[in-house]
């Protein structure tokens, strides 16, 4: 190797070391969310983390991202590894994924249809325990229904509240650019105390990623596509292709900082289940106990796990 190469390349090393070390510290896991209420009803919204009478605690992770470059969670499935650094883009992946769903039949339910969902929860954030159960549930595409079983019984719920989750959906413009901004001003028009994140670009991430998850069939494939190309834009997007999903499929993790990931269907692309890891500093604190004993566990143990096995049109509850 010639000196004016070796050189070139030392320069690149030492401005990835120099960036690496400014950035390290700087990305904050999300106190990430488990599953609130209405368990019976089958109804899955954030992840939240149970705290009872507590608060939860936001502590910095150490990570290094720069353009093109993702630290990926090589610890999540091996402990005892430390991350490794691969050249892989999530602005790539993520584009990718928008190309995938964006070709995608457009089939829109009818108002008076029914989305019928089949999903497996485990780990120990879950509120029957570290034990896979699955579940099913209903919602009627206009949101004033929603059914699910209990005690053997299939209970339908009439909605008073927000009428649909796909009303989001509507308010939004059209084209990747102006879904960016619209995000963005929202979230700088929310109280910054009632954000989830510990900063705004992991603020737009929850808020997108959530979006895409509450809405897995009846959305248009250019809206779908166009919040991928929105993610692919946010900072400190992460992805780590190596991941299995509850059911040991293989996924694709998408994070904003190490805790709550989004997983991704590896050939289809749609969004396939989340779950919350553990990285030494996202687990529930209690007042007066300290850190839930249950959740010391080693860094990169999936402490909850949400997949979904089925999501389909259906025309009434019940029906699967």
């Amino acid at each position: 190797m010639t000196d004016d190469k070796r050189g070139s390349t030392m320069n690149m090393e030492e401005q990835l070391a120099e960036e690496m070390h400014r950035t390290a510290g700087t990305m904050e896991p999300r106190v990430t969310d488990l599953v609130d209420g209405g368990v019976a009803r089958g109804r899955r919204r954030r992840l939240r983390n149970r705290v009872g009478a507590a608060s939860a605690v936001a502590a910095v992770t150490a990570a290094a991202v720069t353009a093109g470059v993702a630290t990926l969670g090589a610890g999540a499935s091996d402990p005892t590894r430390p991350p490794a650094m691969q050249m892989v883009s999530a602005t790539e992946v993520l584009n990718k994924a928008a190309q995938s769903v964006e070709v995608r039949p457009k089939a829109m339910p009818r108002p008076d249809q029914w989305v019928y969902e089949k999903t497996l929860e485990s780990g120990i954030g879950a509120e029957h325990g570290k034990r896979p159960v699955t579940g099913e549930h209903w919602f009627r595409w206009d949101g004033a229904r929603d059914a699910g079983f209990q005690g053997g019984k299939l209970v339908v719920y009439r909605n008073t509240g927000p009428r649909s989750k796909y009303g989001r959906i509507g308010t939004l413009p059209a084209g990747s650019k102006a879904m960016r901004a619209k995000f963005y001003a929202d979230v700088n028009a929310t109280n910054r105390k009632d954000w989830t994140h510990p900063d705004r670009d992991g603020e737009v991430f929850g808020t997108v990623a959530q979006l895409l998850w509450d809405t897995p069939v009846g959305i248009a494939p250019k809206t779908q596509a166009d919040l991928y190309r929105v993610i692919a834009t946010i900072p400190g997007v992460r992805v780590d292709r190596k991941v299995k999903d509850g059911a040991g499929r293989p996924a694709v993790a998408v994070s904003h900082g190490f805790g709550e990931q989004y997983l991704l269907d590896p050939t289809t692309y749609l969004m396939v289940g989340q779950r919350t890891v553990s990285n030494g500093h996202n687990a529930p604190k209690s007042i007066t106990k300290g850190v839930d004993p249950a959740f010391k566990v080693p860094n990169g143990t999936v402490t909850y796990s949400l997949t979904r096995l089925t999501a389909k049109v259906v025309d009434k509850a019940g029906q699967r």
